[in-house]
């Protein structure tokens, strides 16, 4: 093998590490005194160090701002005011524009006349637990049946229940007088109470409905409450609106709805009463991932059954009720949410889908129930919103708080939202109502305690203690 043919000799490379004027070696003595030194660290290790106070920062901030971080405001999907229908469907028909030529009979034989709007019937469904877990019904439950029949103007109300609510605010609802029709002083939409049927199964395979479920959920305070229990009959709540809906048609409102607009507007052209079915979209909850308008109208949570618009017999309806075939009870929102949205888009032509803010928002996240109800950041008078869903299994530390005179004294944006729905004179007839109930409440005490006085047979008829004296 020739010289220059032969490979050269390794050599031994002595460590070298990054100094100011480039690469510098580094000797076996003082490698360990130069580990530790700051110019020996990696590019990444750097860069790492040089994030790291922003990082800090940043988890700071989402701590501080756990209860309604700036990230995640209200306004961060999209601006505050929007479309309730999604700009991919059509406006709702003018049906004044078309009555002369429908009552003139000028349509041609083979097209088919405009059906009826849906019925003005309004539905509730609640007190489906045992009479012994029931407690008096809500000032917000009362409020929120207020401004759906002074909003709506429904021709009837009908409240299915198993066991009949109780209470002073359930008193005012019965004494509602409904609305004049004409001067004659024909009225409407007084409040009917129907007998509901207790729900024990479902679907082909009878799938039973179990009367609980528990699933982990944020309080309102955004920490972890664990495995709570959730609404006892929610499920059966559920099945029951869709056979309701079939059978009559109508509107349906969970009780905890706040109707801000009418449904059918002669001034706006929006009338949801003209179509078969109509739902609203439930948003996403946000999280860090999303940036400003990062949400598409388009790929919600699902569609919300709160609030539901449908005809009777609706195909939609039909085919959601069918959907519990497969009902699994463990699965908290499956049937109720997730599903009609998966029906929507197999079925489009058969209900008619508005966007997250014509009913959900703000949204049951712990950031949103915090500033509907400790701060007036939101506006529903300018918002356009049809109806707002309170998310009671949520906000229910609110909720249950709420009386006549703390809705005068909170200013947040559900107080300023409620009031406008306020009776007049309440407050005055509350208060009453409470004075008469302590008074009556110590006149109960005091006739017990003059029996236990006498409880003895020592007394005459008149009271008197007739037992003799030292």
């Amino acid at each position: 093998m020739l010289d220059h043919e032969r490979p050269a000799p390794k050599t031994h490379r002595r460590p070298r590490y990054w100094g100011r004027r480039g690469y510098l070696p580094l000797s076996l003595n003082d490698r360990h005194i130069r580990r530790h030194h700051p110019a020996a660290l990696s590019n990444v290790a750097r860069v790492a160090i040089r994030i790291l106070p922003f990082a800090v920062a940043l988890l700071i901030g989402m701590a501080m701002g756990a209860h309604h971080p700036l990230y995640m405001s209200i306004y961060t999907r999209r601006p505050a005011t929007a479309r309730l229908l999604p700009p991919t469907l059509p406006p709702p028909l003018d049906m004044s524009a078309t009555a002369s030529l429908v009552h003139g009979l000028h349509l041609p034989p083979s097209l088919p006349l405009p059906r009826s709007p849906v019925p003005s019937i309004l539905h509730y469904v609640y007190g489906l637990g045992p009479r012994s877990l029931q407690k008096p019904f809500p000032y917000y439950a009362h409020l929120a049946m207020r401004s759906a029949l002074t909003t709506l103007k429904p021709d009837k109300v009908m409240f299915h229940c198993v066991h009949e609510p109780y209470g002073y605010w359930w008193d005012q609802v019965r004494s509602y007088d409904g609305w004049a029709v004409d001067t004659k002083g024909q009225r409407r939409g007084r409040v009917e109470v129907v007998k509901a049927r207790d729900v024990t199964w479902v679907g082909k395979e009878r799938a039973p409905v179990h009367h609980s479920h528990t699933h982990a959920r944020r309080g309102c305070d955004g920490l972890q409450m664990g495995r709570v229990l959730t609404h006892q009959f929610a499920h059966k709540a559920d099945i029951l609106r869709l056979e309701i809906l079939l059978e009559h048609g109508g509107i349906y409102l969970d009780i905890d709805t706040f109707v801000l607009r009418p449904f059918a507007d002669r001034h706006t052209g929006l009338d949801l009463m003209q179509y078969d079915t109509v739902l609203g979209m439930e948003a996403r909850a946000l999280d860090v991932a999303h940036g400003p308008r990062s949400d598409d109208e388009m790929r919600p949570k699902g569609l919300c059954n709160a609030v539901i618009v449908a005809r009777p017999g609706a195909d939609f309806v039909k085919l959601w009720l069918q959907s519990y075939d497969t009902f699994r009870s463990s699965k908290w929102t499956e049937h109720s949410v997730e599903m009609p949205w998966t029906l929507a888009r197999l079925y489009p032509t058969l209900v008619t889908v508005l966007s997250d803010r014509a009913f959900f928002w703000p949204l049951w996240t712990a950031d949103h129930i915090h500033a509907v109800h400790t701060t007036a950041e939101y506006d529903f008078a300018a918002s356009g919103q049809l109806a707002y869903h309170a998310w009671e299994s949520v906000a229910r530390p609110y909720l249950e708080t709420l009386d006549p005179e703390s809705i005068v004294r909170v200013d947040s944006s559900f107080t300023r939202m409620a009031r406008r729905f306020r009776e007049k004179g309440e407050r005055i007839k509350w208060r009453k109502a409470q004075a008469a109930a302590v008074g009556l409440a110590r006149a109960e005490k005091d006739e017990e305690e003059e029996e236990g006085d006498c409880d003895d047979g020592e007394c005459d008829e008149a009271g008197v203690d007739t037992r003799g004296h030292d």
